[in-house]
């Protein structure tokens, strides 16, 4: 057999070849004939691996044949070469080693040859693991048959044994010569057909040891997988199987930080109909955190911190997964942000790491740059721990210090000498070094000298006597803030917190003063705050969010100082703090765009497939914008008017939504709702029309919604088109109430919005639903004048485009060319005395804001009766539905003059804006007699002059 020497081979790996040549020269002569590309390859992969030479040279037909064959690897292609089924045990043991070394040997020699990518390679282990699991389970099941019966659950449906794969095997990444993590776990609820006395955990844990010993067991051929068990519940003291209601049991009862990092990874190899159950109901929610939990960085710096003793105890710092920069570096920032945020988006909820960095990058956790770093690195110590193990086929991650083994691996990763290779290791695992310390686990951005403060700031918490540190810094108002600290030291909230929140808690407290020196007002900054620190003390997670994050913690310090309202709010729902992580919540308000595409973020990352998800997207999506809206708001970024123009945007989104949601149900339930003869069927739209407040652009903080609702009519028959087939109007009653439903209903984050439907034709008594023929025929013929003066401020909001642009021309019409504008003075003047009498709130020696003469109401009845009174002979003064704008027109056409209107508006806006202030501060609109004394009085006489 003629055998070229292998390409650009360097000098030190002459010897070697030579070796290697001589070995191969001992195969037939025309072993190569048929493989023209292996034959190509063929020197270059066996003088870089020792384990794949040796495989070729035992089972040289079996190995070629397999490097033909290149086909996607799969666990159908794979177990249909290995028939382990009439085997004696001995027999399966070699049939089992023999079939994994031709396997490993052909993904090597691909890996080697440049045929594949680390991508492939890791999966195809990965497969093969999984492959060689499935068949020794199956045939260590069917031995032991005979003794304890075959296993079946109530329904009769065999039952078998739930191996779940853990670390790289569990994330599809398996390395060459790694071991494999198993957790052998089995379902509750077993029988034995034929032995009704066997005890399930008896017959699991005996077929776990057979299992196990057709991987692991030595022979001479070797073993199949390393099979290590520790991780199951109690590790080596534990029973070998255990039931799924126990390891439920033992995970909320015993499970450590570290087993959440662990079982972050787990994925089932057998037993996967039971998927759902152990995954949603058991692994899930022990893993991930409803809330976003930055706690997971302190059990990562601890574990990090142990395995760095190790590291410089055992000398490792050439080990390419264990050292400064390795892999596990990679796995860390990965699996921590993935815990840290998991909890709330499921798309992250990913076992294996590439996909789950993309994912990071994707939702805005990781930054581009760092992905592509990281993406970069991990791929370069994956394919070189890869080639390492490969060479001997032995499970290492230090690098060789032989020189011989060292121009090996050079040669093997596609370099000319070691030194070249040292230097790009040295390199990727400076970027990962850098990245790991950049991403705060070690590192959290404090400047030289602070972490020394912090501890003295901790100390004296932990004493409980705030006040001696804080007279030593010269603190402003230091004995009222140490009062404050200390009350929240000793009191009985703290008493009953566990060990990890009171450490938490200290972290925050310690974090927290050294930065009230650079405000104004501590004692009121830390009056608020304290509220809050109850709020959450034993939710720690939302502390370890603060002390984790000083930038948050710095905004936090800000809102308090500007705003009790805003503190409230996140007391209230503390994963708000989540949002102080974004710097740009203080330097933008948000705009409509914005707000569009964290719904969609929103919808997209929180995985909204049922219902309940449904409705805390729209509830936290809600948070989320009104407080950005309001922290805009009080840094002054938002003018009145922006204000209520967001929180309108932000209410449309979410009914959009919520109807879209809403829809989705009924159709799938009824069908769609069409109309018209059989020719010319279409399907019947529906809309939102926003009134009041929404519908004029006007809505504030804790606004309800009012709101009616218009369908198309095309005629008859007028039904559903599904299989349960209802009549339109009953199919959009429901769709209706379901709305209502959805934004009226309290979910866990508290209700969306009040909805009020009485301004609907006929009110209370009215169809919840009209239809558009019917919703004309009223404004027409039936409606009062003050249903009109509505009408003024309405708007289609969401909903068909057909129904809304049809809801837009009738309400233009009517209010220009059906309006009695013979009774128009006298009835508002009767219905605002009416308002006046039944809705003001004010007592004697007050003035309601919006319904005591003078007030909001007197100005926008005046703007109505204006625009009413003219809307025939000038149509556009009722193109817009807000006050403001409704002025302008009124300014533009000289029915008033700009003089007055200027003044109207700076009233108006005047008056709202106390309103705000107010529902910022406690949700009314009641202020003393005396404020905007002149103000009133300029629109009592206005009002006199105009109505009277």
């Amino acid at each position: 057999m003629n055998l070229n020497p292998p390409p650009n081979l360097p000098s030190p790996l002459e010897d070697r070849w030579h070796r290697v040549e001589e070995r191969l020269q001992t195969l037939p002569g025309d072993v190569f004939e048929p493989y023209p590309r292996a034959a190509e390859t063929v020197a270059r992969v066996a003088v870089c691996s020792e384990f794949v030479l040796t495989t070729l040279l035992r089972q040289p037909e079996a190995l070629l044949s397999r490097l033909a064959d290149d086909r996607p690897l799969s666990a159908e292609q794979l177990r249909s070469r290995l028939r382990l089924a009439k085997c004696s045990e001995t027999e399966a043991l070699v049939a089992l080693r023999r079939w994994r070394h031709v396997e490993m040997a052909r993904i090597a020699w691909r890996d080697l040859a440049g045929w594949s990518s680390i991508e492939t390679n890791l999966a195809d282990l990965s497969v093969l693991a999984d492959s060689a699991i499935r068949s020794a389970l199956d045939y260590a099941a069917s031995a032991l048959v005979p003794r304890f019966g075959r296993p079946v659950d109530a329904a009769g449906e065999p039952e078998s044994l739930l191996i779940l794969a853990m670390g790289k095997l569990g994330g599809s990444e398996l390395n060459f010569s790694s071991d494999v993590d198993l957790v052998p776990i089995y379902p509750d609820s077993v029988a034995f057909e034929d032995h009704p006395d066997t005890r399930p955990e008896v017959y699991f844990r005996r077929l776990g040891q057979l299992t196990i010993k057709l991987l692991d067991q030595v022979t001479a051929d070797g073993l199949a997988f390393r099979v290590d068990t520790r991780l199951r519940p109690f590790g080596s003291s534990g029973p070998l199987a255990v039931s799924m209601s126990a390891l439920e049991s033992y995970l909320i009862r015993h499970g450590r930080d570290w087993e959440r990092y662990a079982y972050q990874k787990a994925r089932l190899v057998t037993g996967r109909r039971h998927g759902a159950e152990l995954f949603d109901e058991i692994l899930i929610p022990f893993v991930y955190r409803q809330y976003v939990d930055y706690g997971v960085f302190r059990a990562l710096r601890q574990m990090k911190a142990l395995i760095a003793q190790e590291v410089a105890r055992r000398n490792l710092a050439d080990n390419v997964k264990l050292g400064p920069g390795g892999i596990r570096e990679i796995e860390f920032i990965v699996q921590a942000f993935q815990m840290v945020r998991g909890g709330q988006s499921p798309a992250l909820r990913v076992v294996s790491l590439l996909p789950a960095l993309e994912r990071l990058g994707s939702v805005g956790v990781l930054e581009p740059g760092a992905v592509a770093d990281l993406r970069s690195a991990y791929k370069f110590l994956r394919t070189l721990e890869n080639r390492l193990q490969a060479m001997e086929d032995r499970q290492t991650h230090s690098l060789p210090s032989d020189p011989a083994a060292r121009a090996r691996l050079a040669y093997a990763m596609g370099m000319s000498r070691w030194e070249e290779l040292d230097a790009e290791l040295g390199r990727q695992r400076r970027i990962v070094e850098t990245e790991f310390e950049r991403l705060a686990f070690e590192e959290r951005g404090e400047k030289p000298g602070e972490k020394l403060q912090e501890d003295r700031w901790a100390a004296a918490w932990e004493r409980g006597d705030m006040g001696e540190i804080l007279g030593q810094t010269g603190l402003r108002e230091a004995d009222a803030v140490a009062e404050e600290l200390n009350a929240l030291r000793k009191g009985n909230l703290y008493r009953r917190m566990d060990e990890i929140s009171r450490q938490r808690l200290a972290d925050v407290v310690a974090r927290l003063m050294p930065r009230l020196s650079r405000h104004d007002n501590p004692s009121w900054i830390v009056s608020r705050l304290v509220p809050l620190l109850r709020a959450v003390a034993r939710r720690s997670a939302y502390l370890a969010l603060l002390s984790e994050n000083p930038p948050a913690m710095t905004r936090l310090l800000t809102l308090a100082e500007r705003s009790e309202f805003l503190v409230f709010l996140v007391a209230e729902h503390p994963e708000l703090l989540d949002e102080l992580l974004d710097e740009r919540v203080f330097n933008a308000a948000p705009g409509r765009l914005d707000l569009e595409q964290e719904l969609e973020q929103s919808i997209r990352h929180r995985g909204a497939e049922d219902l309940e998800s449904r409705l805390e997207v729209m509830r936290t999506f809600q948070l989320g914008a009104i407080f950005r809206i309001a922290v805009a708001d009080r840094m002054g970024h938002l003018p009145l008017m922006r204000v209520s123009d967001r929180l309108t945007d932000t209410a449309e989104l979410i009914l959009q939504y919520a109807l879209d949601v809403a829809y989705s149900e009924q159709v799938e339930r009824y069908g769609e709702p069409m109309g018209g003869e059989d020719s010319a069927r279409r399907k019947a739209g529906f809309a939102i029309i926003g009134y009041g407040k929404l519908g004029g652009l006007e809505l504030g903080y804790g606004s309800d919604l009012d709101l009616i609702f218009l369908h198309e009519s095309h005629g008859c028959p007028e039904r559903t088109a599904g299989p349960q087939s209802v009549e339109n109007r009953v199919f959009f009653a429901r769709l209706a109430q379901r709305l209502i439903y959805f934004l009226s209903i309290q979910t866990r984050s508290g209700r969306l919005y009040e909805v009020d439907t009485r301004l609907r034709p006929n009110g209370q008594s009215g169809p919840l639903v009209s239809s558009m023929p019917a919703f004309k025929s009223y404004q027409r013929n039936k409606a009062w004048v003050w249903e009109h003066q509505a009408l003024l401020r309405s708007r289609a909001v969401a909903g068909a485009s057909s129904v809304r642009e049809e809801f837009e021309r009738e309400r233009r019409d009517v209010l220009i060319n059906h309006v009695n504008r013979d009774a128009l003075k006298q009835e508002i003047v009767k219905m605002r005395g009416r308002m006046r009498a039944e809705l003001s709130r004010s007592a004697r020696g007050e003035f309601d804001l919006k319904q005591d003469a003078g007030g909001i109401a007197d100005v926008e009845f005046i703007i109505d009766y204006w625009v009413l009174a003219q809307s025939k002979e000038f149509p556009d003064l009722v193109e817009y539905p807000d006050k403001v704008r409704q002025l302008d027109g009124l300014v533009e056409h000289g029915l008033i003059s700009a003089r007055r209107a200027y003044r109207m508006r700076t009233i108006y806006l005047a008056l709202r804006g106390s309103a705000h202030e107010l529902a910022l501060i406690e949700g009314g609109r009641v202020v003393p007699a005396g404020a905007f004394a002149e103000e009133r009085t300029w629109v009592r006489n206005l009002w006199n002059e105009v109505l009277e």
